[in-house]
């Protein structure tokens, strides 16, 4: 019998302390602010949030 091989936990994709700024006018908007995030292989991961709480900013920062 052979063993079986330990899953890799090794993050796939790992962010620390992301932060993303926008100036309008005299403002700046916080998109994003520290965020954190750890993705393992075979982990589903969903973003969801209301309207204009960063998950497009997110991805688009990752590249998606």
């Amino acid at each position: 019998m052979s063993a079986v091989p330990a899953m890799d936990t090794a993050p796939l994709l790992e962010l620390r302390g992301i932060n993303k700024r926008y100036h309008m006018g005299d403002a700046i908007v916080h998109a994003l602010q520290d965020v954190d995030l750890s993705i393992v292989r075979n982990e589903y991961v969903a973003f969801i949030g209301p309207s204009g709480s960063g998950k497009t900013t997110l991805m688009n920062i990752v590249g998606c």
